[in-house]
């Protein structure tokens, strides 16, 4: 493909659609885009020749006779790479991570841009794992945060802590059957969770899908989650408050987002990765991971918006 192409602004042109990037900790995200639009946009510029887009005409004397004027050709300089700069390749980000975290960061180029947006307003939901430790509290409820409080955490056992993870679970739940529109006893209900449909149709407060413990090495610990419309620093919040229902305390140690919808760890480019013909390819990939009919979930999956407003204006 990229041998029949033209000039840089064509294979600039041509590198649209959704890819997802592996963002390590330590990197703020705003950083890493801008990085990776001048990286691309450099690459494209040096290595696809620049071809004029249009031309100027000026009449000139003629070599022969300079009494006579003759109509030349002269391409124009408005949009050269010494003048305009490097090629420009959109870049945008709907479910950007923190500094202190890491995982998966969909992003869109151009057309992409769209459908990243449309994931916003499908409700996709998404899975980290997070690392906690019993015994201290922070002020931004991590262990790089400055140091407010220090507990015990000896009657800790795995048992409860288990059963405190279990209950957060469902009491999230019956939330999520209320924003999804189901009646939690419903058939639909049991039918949308069978399938991994069960989610909110409408904005709503952070919500659990699902959580479970991978292990318990006292005073360290490691939660799987599930959840939509969560922030990092929300996920650390939960750490605190699970910490303070085992009468203790609780700080998060590693953040790391494992699923962006169906976006997973594999499918993410390493920063070093992300160059044009890299890019190019995870676009390829993911192409039936964004399509329209996945980010249009059916009209039967929930009530509609509309629907709940008036119910409440109804009961109010």
């Amino acid at each position: 493909m990229l041998q029949t192409t033209k000039s840089a602004a064509e294979v600039a042109s041509r590198l649209s659609g959704v890819f997802a990037v592996y963002k390590p900790p330590g990197l703020n995200v705003n950083k890493m885009i801008v990085s990776l639009k001048e990286n691309l946009g450099k690459e494209i510029t040096a290595t696809f020749p620049w071809v004029p887009h249009r031309h100027n005409y000026r009449l000139l004397p003629s070599p022969d006779d300079p009494n006579q004027l003759t109509r030349v050709d002269v391409p124009s300089l408005a949009k050269h790479p010494l003048v305009q700069g490097h090629e420009k390749v959109p870049i945008y980000c709907q479910f950007p991570l923190d500094t202190l975290s890491s995982g998966v960061v969909v992003l869109g180029i151009r057309d992409g841009i769209k459908k990243v947006r449309a994931m916003f307003h499908a409700h996709y939901s998404k899975q980290y794992i997070v690392e906690g430790k019993f015994g201290m509290a922070t002020d931004n409820h991590d262990v790089s945060g400055k140091v407010l409080e220090r507990t015990t955490y000896d009657h800790i056992s795995g048992e409860k802590l288990a059963r405190i993870v279990s209950y957060l679970q469902r009491s999230h739940q019956n939330l999520t059957t209320e924003y999804a529109g189901v009646d939690i006893q419903s058939q639909e209900a049991y039918e949308l969770a069978c399938q991994g449909l069960l989610r909110p149709r409408m904005n709503s407060p952070p919500l659990v899908l699902a959580m479970r413990c991978l292990e318990y090495q006292p005073p360290h610990f490691t939660l799987e989650i599930q959840c939509v419309h969560e922030t990092p620093q929300w996920l650390r919040q939960l750490i605190h408050d699970i910490g303070l229902e085992l009468r203790s305390t609780a700080v998060s140690t590693k953040v790391r987002r494992t699923r962006d919808g169906y976006f997973t760890a594999d499918d993410a480019l390493l920063i070093k990765h992300c160059r044009y013909e890299y890019v190019a390819e995870a676009i390829e990939r993911s192409r039936h991971l964004v399509s329209w009919k996945k980010l249009k979930p059916e009209d039967n999956f929930a009530r509609r918006n509309s629907e709940f407003q008036s119910e409440d204006g109804e009961d109010r």
